[in-house]
């Protein structure tokens, strides 16, 4: 009986395999093929199409719409084309399927008609995702970008709107524009706007999460009161301001790239990594700017392009970094200034808590200089919770040399120091110098690469 019963069982799952091994992709139900197809590129999806002629629309079910003329050159009839292919997929694509279009291409205001469609289609679909990368057939000189036709949009459309990201656009919104209240991830690029309608736009978004603007610029503040709560990551890339400042109590992560402007996030509390890139800056200035504007950040990388150091007597900075703990700096050190190197120190002592630091010298050409002030010059300050220390770019400098021994001589807590170079001369003299560190730690692993 219980054989029976076994046999049975093992001929229904023989049956049930074979039920499954003859399920087609087109049999399986619109949403899990809409899944599958979500992850391959709208290219392959459409590649399906000649595998079978059941397959010949398939492709149309893709939530995502992804079109990048990059692959093609200029030429007229390239471009026209790259238009007439987007024309076709999103007449054929179903409107309740699709969640995502991206277009990226080269605009010239003749094709303005032609983008108005694709928003509407976007509009009339419901997007959660709308990106149009656009950029100048003619060269970036150019200044006639295309106007965002928000009269294509309705409050429903607006509402469904999660990520926009829009490239060489000029933003008008109209008289009272209410804003895209669901909206997560802003990127502008290149955009034409107003300060009013930047900071009216960006007061509305009260659920959004990300944003970056590169290459904006207002020639003037931007200054963003409301609370964003929701605001995590924030990107301010080459923009012309002359003063940042935003009210977002949870934000994360801020990453800078510009010239020195006074930067307001004193609502951030929770600050966790931020990067500054700083095309050109006087170093005792911008430690003081970062100490004034983001004094919460536990993860700070610093790049000045063209630094300078000004000579003046080393001091105790009164305010402090309290919550960094991890500090990458990149100082691009000229030869007239290989003697201001320890004027880092002034930055070291702002860093109670700090754990590991990093140090990129890019000091091509200083050679074996031997001027400047040595540790006999500064008073000892302990950096008690400092663990790892890292050196690049060393070329044999005295103030290179005195800043490692007086960091190892003040971080009793000093596991491992790294120190890098690029030739072998520099690599002995590296040994020779550093060697002295371990009068002062004994335990200490040192690295010289």
């Amino acid at each position: 009986m219980r054989k029976g019963v076994a046999s049975n069982n093992s001929q229904d799952e023989t049956i049930c395999n074979r039920r499954k091994a003859n399920i087609k992709f087109e049999d399986l139900p619109e949403d899990v093929q809409c899944t599958i197809l979500s992850k391959l590129p709208l290219k392959e999806v459409v590649r399906t199409s000649v595998l079978s002629s059941e397959w010949r629309y398939l492709w149309v079910n893709c939530p995502n719409l992804c079109f990048d003329s990059a692959e093609i050159s200029g030429h007229k009839r390239c471009m026209k084309k790259f238009i007439d292919n987007v024309n076709v997929v999103l007449h054929k694509c179903h409107g309740d399927v699709v969640e995502a279009l991206k277009v990226k291409f080269g605009f010239h205001t003749t094709l303005a008609d032609h983008v108005n469609s694709w928003i509407s289609f976007a509009a009339s679909s419901r997007l959660k995702v709308v990106a149009f990368d656009l950029e100048p057939i003619d060269g970036w000189f150019r200044d006639d970008r295309y106007i965002f036709p928000f009269e294509l949009l309705n409050n429903e459309s607006i509402s469904c709107l999660q990520s926009i990201q829009l490239s060489f656009v000029s933003l008008k919104p109209p008289f009272q524009f209410g804003g895209f209240p669901n909206l997560r991830k802003l990127d502008l690029s290149m955009v034409h706007v107003t300060r009013k309608d930047l900071e009216d736009t960006l007061s509305s978004c009260c659920n959004i999460e990300w944003l970056s603007l590169d290459r904006c610029h207002l020639r003037d503040e931007l200054k963003v009161d409301t609370p964003l709560f929701h605001l995590h990551h924030l990107r301010i890339l080459r923009c012309e301001f002359t003063k940042i400042q935003f009210h977002a109590v949870n934000l994360d992560t801020f990453v800078y790239i510009g010239d020195l402007r006074p930067i307001v996030l004193n609502h951030s509390r929770k600050l966790n990594d931020v990067s500054i890139s700083l095309c050109k800056a006087i170093f005792q200035h911008a430690v003081a700017a970062l100490l004034n504007s983001l004094p919460s950040m536990k993860h700070l990388t610093f790049h000045v392009l063209f630094l300078r150091i000004e000579m003046q007597e080393l001091s105790n900075n009164p305010n402090k970094f309290s919550h960094l703990r991890n500090l990458q700096l990149f100082m691009n050190i000229h030869l007239k200034d290989a003697d201001k190197i320890l004027f880092l120190v002034s930055f070291l002592r702002a860093t109670p808590l700090i754990e590991t630091l990093e140090v990129d010298f890019n000091s091509a050409g200083l050679g074996f200089v031997d001027v400047g002030p040595t540790r006999q010059n500064l008073e000892r300050y302990e950096y008690s919770h400092l663990k790892s220390a890292c050196i690049t770019g060393y070329v044999g400098a005295r103030g290179q040399v005195e800043f490692i021994l007086h960091v190892v001589e003040n971080a009793p807590a000093l596991d491992v120091l790294t120190v890098y170079t690029t030739t072998r001369e520099l690599h002995e003299h590296a040994a020779a110098q550093v060697a002295k560190c371990q009068k002062h730690s004994p335990t200490l692993k040192i690295c010289i690469v």
